[in-house]
């Protein structure tokens, strides 16, 4: 005797043809919805009164009606339909969730810019993307992968670089107006606008040059968002990563002040896209493929 709960009897395409003619009233209506003929839905209305054992309909000259037990039936199986179907749709909804977490000035200054293109070209998936400076676990938390900035040594996951990351030192010209700058010690005249998310960072180009903190005009801090911003707006001099200023360098909105070849050379933290195995999705694939197109040569 077979479980009651055992799915592998259950006679699926029957049971959707009763669904079927209970929501459309008819047998010629149920069989358009399913996409067969009216003799299919009449075969498997016959099937499943003999897999039931039990009559499921009268007929009223030329028409099938439903017994009532038979419309409960029915109406619980339409029910049950709809919810598998919702979860289907779920699932291939999710499939096509992509999460990233990305370091802000990445995001606003690099990747922001470029996503329209993206979106344009993969309506399919649907992009999430978060900002902070905060090191996810992407095998075991909800982030499909990451842009992060440092050395690419992260256990556990695959890193692959996409962007320089040395810094520069940078000024509207409205700042430097009145003074001429030759030495990293002469910029302790100016005042300061420094990424708080990189305090240690900036602390170490200033000890590796020479320059006392103390000795600043100036020093305002700023979320990682706002430095670029506050720099255009000539609020003093910021230390940025040269693939942000670029174009502002270009344009002349900003200055770099000191040609500094041998920081950059001992640079070694760049930018990297970051996954997990257990994350590599096709979604995934797809992003990355795209993020890889947008690189310099």
């Amino acid at each position: 005797m077979r479980k009651r709960n055992d799915i592998a009897w259950l006679p699926l395409n029957s049971l959707r043809a009763l669904a079927a003619v209970h929501e459309t009233g008819s047998v010629g209506a149920a069989a358009d919805t399913l996409k067969v003929t009216h003799g299919a839905v009449s075969q498997h209305l016959r099937g499943l009164e003999d897999r039931l054992e039990r009559k499921l309909f009268t007929r009223s000259g030329n028409r099938l009606v439903m017994l009532p037990d038979a419309a409960d039936l029915a109406d619980n199986l339409l029910q049950n339909f709809r919810a598998i179907a919702g979860d289907i749709v779920q699932f291939r909804r999710d499939e096509n969730i992509l999460n990233i977490t990305v370091t802000p000035h990445f995001a606003q200054h690099w990747l922001l810019p470029r996503l329209g293109e993206f979106l344009q070209h993969h309506p399919e998936i649907d992009l999430r993307i978060n900002t902070d400076a905060t090191v996810h676990d992407l095998a075991r938390g909800d982030f499909d992968a990451a842009v992060r900035h440092g050395d690419g040594n992260w256990p556990g996951v695959n890193c692959e670089r996409l962007l320089e990351g040395w810094d520069t030192v940078v000024a509207a010209p409205s700042v430097l107006e009145s003074v001429s700058i030759q030495t990293p010690q002469e910029l302790t005249k100016l005042p300061w606008i420094l990424d708080e998310d990189r305090d240690i960072e900036m602390s170490n180009w200033f000890d590796d040059h020479g320059v006392a903190h103390q000795a600043h005009t100036r020093i305002t801090r700023l979320p990682s968002a706002l430095t670029l911003v506050a720099a255009l707006d000539g609020h003093g001099l910021a230390w940025l990563p040269h693939v942000y200023a670029a174009p502002y360098l270009t344009s002349g909105r900003l200055v770099q002040l000191l040609s500094d070849d041998r920081w950059q050379a001992q640079n070694t933290r760049h930018y990297y896209l970051c996954w997990a195995d257990n994350k590599n999705r096709p979604a995934f694939r797809t992003f990355r493929q795209w993020i890889r197109r947008q690189l310099p040569d």
